[in-house]
């Protein structure tokens, strides 16, 4: 076998694996994006927003915005890597839900599952403000073996307990849930300040890190 026989023969093998890859995705990022988007419209039905990734305008059609819509043909599901809804409404920012895929690096395709929340802000003396973020790990496996039951299982577990702490105004009893349920992720730390927004002046950075003392009424 000539080398350009084994060449071409390489590329049909790697070309074919990736259109099975992508076909494979491409039914795995419907399901999910249909029930995401569920979730958003019941959560909107209790006044709380969620910011959602793929936004509906690139893979919906809505005849009658947001409960009759069908996919959008010219979106290419196959390509999605990631998938979120973000939680919007006040004193909840940081609290996501996400998906992606992700590949090991021995080159292994996995897909994973998370929820995402704050616990807490500092300051950083070279940083400034910053979350800390926890997670945790509520599916997590072979991109080829993904269990839509298994999946589904965790999502509707979450979801249920996200919406019932926002009808009690808290998120603690939703914290407590993942803690004790789920597998932690790993903790990191966010930027507070979004893009264009001034940070603290000098003079309150420097009283945080108890470098200059407050001034006090009168002074």
């Amino acid at each position: 076998q000539s080398l350009r026989t084994a060449l071409e023969k390489a590329q049909v093998e790697v070309s074919t694996h990736g259109e099975e890859d992508l076909h494979h995705r491409t039914l795995l990022n419907k399901r999910l994006i249909q029930d995401l988007w569920e979730v958003h419209v019941q959560f909107e039905g209790i006044g709380v927003h969620l910011a959602m990734e793929p936004v509906p305008t690139l893979f919906a059609t809505f005849a009658e915005y947001p409960s009759v819509w069908t996919f959008r043909e010219s979106f290419d599901f196959g390509r999605v890597s990631s998938l979120e809804l973000g939680d919007r409404a006040p004193g909840w920012l940081g609290f996501t839900l996400k998906f992606w895929y992700y590949r090991t690096p021995e080159g292994e395709g996995r897909f994973r599952g998370i929820f995402e929340w704050c616990d807490g802000e500092s300051y950083h003396r070279y940083s400034g403000w910053m979350r800390t973020m926890s997670q945790a790990i509520l599916y997590d496996a072979p991109e080829k073996e993904v269990d839509l039951d298994a999946l589904h299982r965790a999502l509707r577990d979450v979801v249920i307990q996200w919406y019932s702490a926002h009808l009690q105004k808290s998120a603690d009893p939703l914290i407590a849930h993942l803690k004790a349920k789920y597998p932690a992720g790993p903790t990191y730390a966010k930027d507070v300040v979004p893009v264009g927004t001034a940070r603290p002046s000098r003079l309150l950075r420097r009283r945080v890190e108890g470098l200059e003392p407050d001034a006090g009424p009168g002074r």
